[in-house]
């Protein structure tokens, strides 16, 4: 731990507390505001007024604690940071409007209640921002960089090195590579002469297939000098982020499951997309209507196109604004041989087919296209189930046959409207490879969360007004 991240960790809570404080009494006289278009029915000072605040300070401050917010890291992402925030301050607001419906006097107005939680998450949101701004100025200037040792960066996480050089707001800076050339006690000596002359906060083995003897060695060498070991697992330590325990005759078993969206994760996972896709329909019918009518004055044709698209170890008929023109369109006997034609100039190793600049695209269909609204019917999928609003991305039945039986694992959920892949694709890289959708995909069905969900969610109305952020999960 850096002394610098100790000291954010305190100016943050001191910044949650003055926060919360302002919130509340900004409420209180924003309320008396407000007393010409709803008359104020109750009598309280603003000192006893305080005094109710400072009793629900800790309670706050209580919840950003388990939410994480206090966890001594270097740095946050800003987005996650936001979320927890939100869902910490809200957690809040439930717990003293249930207290308000049991006993008015805690809090003598509903009105207060909510703009003082509206007020809470956005200067708590505030001041975190300026304190990660700040940080992360000190960071690019080399303050508080843990010092950092790479072994034996190799593909395909051979790019992790220049990726955290390029990114100092990551908290580390790289001090030594060092690859391994099969000796142990030679590794080791290098490891001793770094750590006596820079000092060493951290290490990654960022090679998961070396020796078991040497991660044992590494990790007690780690031990031994008090030194934060990271690791890039391998597939069958990442599948162990999912344990569980269970008792079977007497005996207890670790379970390992394939992914955390079991009971209650896959029930709030399908609360959200109905809800989500229930008011996304109603409130994007005009678009809809509009869209057709554009689509029906550039060529004529149907306003939809439907296709096969794989979901779990079925298929679906998936539906989406027709953006080609009729005669070129897929399920056409012209528009078969075209595409036949097209993947022969695949831009994208792998089975799965990305094409440049495709002649078949209408005028129309490339603005659909360019801004995602031929995908808005997706909401009706996600309403009846047959997709959700977050998960691996959907591919046609024909391309996944190609690799079904191989990544079974992918198939274990329903694809989504957005995902890991989606914002990845439009952030960073317009053409990810197919190994690294593969992994992305994993890396969310095996580490699925609300927050994860909700990260995604964020991240996609980002890309949709027209950012391009970092993606940092």
């Amino acid at each position: 731990m850096k002394k610098s991240e100790l000291l954010f960790n305190l100016a943050a809570i001191v910044s949650d507390i003055v926060m919360i404080l302002l919130a509340g009494v900004s409420a209180f006289y924003l309320r008396f505001q407000l007393a010409e278009f709803r008359p104020i029915l109750y009598d309280l000072a603003l000192s006893d007024y305080v005094q109710v605040l400072f009793l629900v300070v800790p309670l706050i401050i209580m919840l950003l604690a388990f939410a994480g917010l206090y966890n001594l890291k270097g740095t946050r992402k800003i987005s996650v940071e936001l979320t927890k925030i939100f869902l910490a301050v809200s957690s809040g607001l439930l717990i003293i409007v249930i207290l308000f419906f049991f006993n008015q006097t805690v809090f003598p107005s509903r009105l207060i209640i909510l703009m003082s939680g509206l007020l809470t998450i956005v200067l708590v949101s505030l001041g975190r921002m300026i304190l990660l701004f700040i940080q992360r100025r000190m960071l690019k200037r080399g303050i508080g960089l843990h010092r950092l040792v790479v072994i034996d960066p190799v593909a395909p996480h051979a790019n992790i090195v220049e990726e955290i050089k390029a990114r100092p707001e990551l908290g580390y800076g790289i001090i030594a590579t060092i690859k391994w050339e099969g000796d142990i006690d030679a590794m080791l000596q290098k490891l001793e002469s770094i750590r006596s002359s820079e000092g060493i906060d951290e290490l990654l083995l960022s090679n998961p297939y070396l020796p078991k003897e040497v991660s044992e060695r590494l990790l007690a060498f780690c031990r031994d000098y008090n030194i934060r070991f990271n690791f890039v697992p391998d597939m069958f330590e990442t599948a162990r982020t999912n344990v569980g325990i269970e008792t079977i005759a007497g005996t207890p078993m670790i379970v390992l499951k394939s992914t955390p969206l079991d009971g209650w994760g896959r029930f709030i996972k399908r609360f959200l997309d109905i809800g989500i896709s229930f008011f996304g329909l109603i409130a994007t019918s005009p678009i809809f209507l509009l869209t057709a009518i554009a689509i029906k004055l550039n060529d004529r044709g149907p306003v939809f196109f439907h296709q096969q698209r794989a979901a779990g170890l079925g298929s679906f008929e998936c539906y989406k604004f027709r953006s080609m023109y009729h005669h070129m369109s897929e399920g056409t006997v012209s528009g078969d041989k075209m595409r036949e034609e097209i993947e022969k100039k695949n831009s994208r190793v792998g089975p799965y087919v990305k094409i440049k600049n495709d002649p078949r695209v209408t005028t129309v269909g490339r603005i659909i296209r360019r801004t995602k609204i031929d995908e808005l019917p997706q909401l009706w999928h996600i309403l009846r189930g047959q997709m959700s609003l977050v998960g691996p991305r959907v591919h046609m039945v024909k391309e996944v046959d190609k690799f079904r039986s191989s990544y079974k694992k992918l198939f274990v959920i329903k694809p989504g409207a957005t995902g890991l892949t989606q914002i990845t694709q439009a952030s960073e890289k317009p053409e990810i490879s197919w190994e690294e959708e593969i992994k992305l995909d994993q890396f969310y069905i095996e580490n699925w969360s609300l927050g994860l969900d909700l990260y995604i969610i964020f991240k996609t109305v980002l890309i949709l007004l027209g950012h391009r952020p970092k993606v940092d999960y």
